[in-house]
């Protein structure tokens, strides 16, 4: 009975090949109880850098958790990998994930409701996505120039920088210039009435050497950047309050606890005891010593651990 022999074999095959295919799929489906590993997002700038790597510090010391980092990305994409499962932490702000991610605007938050408890919550029904606790610094957007510019021309605030827009050049990187989102290059301008010489896009790591030589007068910048310290820049008062609140904090799935609670019960208490740690002074400081001093980003935030009690 040879053709009922190659009938069973094959049937045979076709099932070990559905049993081999199940077990894939269970094996890479991400969050399940028993995920061993976990993948945290290296930042795109050095504040991030250094809280990912306390967050890393943090879970291999005091769980059985192993550690992966992922590629840094810009801010969707990182959400969407966030939310596929590809990538289960990052450091984010309640700015972001209300203007960039949801597409709402400031003015969407309801008055007397905490832009960062209604971001958290609309990040939720929205994507399923929310942040933790606050670090306690505050990184928003800001405006810097050169010191000497800003004194000859007494400008303190974005206002006063107006009448002379048309004779500067602006640069940022290039998220900046992007369409998604509404704190970007476009609505910033029509909110002040801005006109410029020109503008560029520019990769982050050069703005700072475009505005050291000259070939930029106006930058974009974040307020806890070392390197606004390294090259003196005057920042700017935001005077028509076109940047929302942009406090740090770690961004994941809402079901982020869950999926690990089997092999790290304790992630949520860990990542916790970063909250309210760290102030705009404290993360300027940390910035500038990778930035100006070139220390590592990971040296930086085991020092920071040590001191506040968190690693040996």
């Amino acid at each position: 009975m040879p053709g009922l022999k190659n009938k069973l074999s094959l049937l045979i095959i076709l099932m070990l090949l559905v049993v081999s295919l199940v077990v894939s799929l269970v094996g890479c489906s991400g969050g399940s109880a028993d995920n061993t590993e976990i993948t945290l997002l290296e930042g795109q700038f050095t504040e991030i850098d250094i809280l990912m790597q306390m967050a890393g510090i943090l879970i291999e010391e005091n769980t059985d958790l192993k550690v992966s980092f992922h590629d840094s990305m810009y801010t969707v994409p990182a959400a969407n990998a966030v939310m596929a499962k590809e990538v289960d932490l990052y450091v984010s702000y309640d700015g972001t994930l209300l203007t960039t991610i949801l597409g709402y605007d400031p003015s969407d938050v309801p008055e007397g409701e905490d832009l960062f408890m209604w971001s958290k919550a609309k990040g939720i029904e929205d994507k399923g996505l929310t942040l933790t606790e606050k670090f306690g610094f505050e990184n928003t957007y800001a405006i810097g120039i050169q010191q000497d510019f800003a004194r000859e021309h007494n400008i303190l605030t974005i206002s006063d920088l107006v009448p002379h827009t048309g004779d500067l050049i602006f640069v940022a990187e290039h998220e900046f210039f992007d369409e998604e989102g509404t704190m970007r290059f476009n609505p910033f301008n029509e909110h002040y009435g801005i006109t410029w010489k020109g503008s560029n896009s520019i990769d982050i790591g050069l703005k700072f050497a475009a505005m050291d030589s000259g070939s930029a007068d106006v930058t974009m910048v974040y307020s806890t950047d070392g390197l606004n310290k390294k090259f003196d820049l005057a920042i700017l008062e935001d005077d028509l309050n076109f940047f929302p609140q942009y406090y740090a904090s770690f961004i994941h799935r809402e079901t982020f606890f869950e999926d690990y609670a089997q092999t790290a019960p304790n992630l949520e208490d860990l990542l916790l005891s970063l909250a309210g740690l760290i102030d705009n002074t404290t993360m300027i400081e940390m910035n500038y010593k990778v930035d100006a001093e070139n220390e590592r980003p990971y040296d930086v935030a085991k020092e920071f651990l040590r001191t506040h009690g968190l690693t040996e």
